[in-house]
């Protein structure tokens, strides 16, 4: 089973803070995902644009308003432990440029400082 993570980008983050969040996301799939590399998991196009401090140029732009975003998904249980790979992608993420990350079934929003987590349906 996996677990479908989405990290939302402020539009007005900086270069320097895309490039942090794609380092912090190469590190955090890589240890999320053990032995089975990262690729299966994020989308190789969205992380070398980050890294190039520039926004995710992707489908995933398309819905919700057009935010930028990067999707993923890693392995567990949605049932079980959505809730852990909520906090620990949170602890990961550099705070600044991210709006919003997305576990399936909880919200995390990072926009102006809130900290609040809500169940989705």
């Amino acid at each position: 089973m996996s677990i479908n993570c989405t990290v939302i980008l402020r539009w007005d983050s900086t270069p320097a803070q895309q490039r942090a969040l794609g380092v912090a996301l190469w590190h955090w799939c890589n240890g999320a995902s053990g032995n089975a590399g990262m690729y299966p998991y994020l989308d190789n196009q969205a992380l070398a644009d980050l890294l190039a401090g520039k926004l995710p140029a992707s489908e995933a732009m398309a819905w919700d308003a057009g935010s930028p975003r990067v999707s993923f998904t890693v392995p567990g249980d949605p049932a079980r432990d959505s809730e852990a790979t909520l906090e620990s992608l949170r602890r990961a993420m550099p705070g600044e440029g991210v709006a919003e990350i997305r576990v399936q079934g909880s919200i995390r929003r990072l926009a102006d400082g809130a900290s609040l987590i809500t169940a989705t349906v």
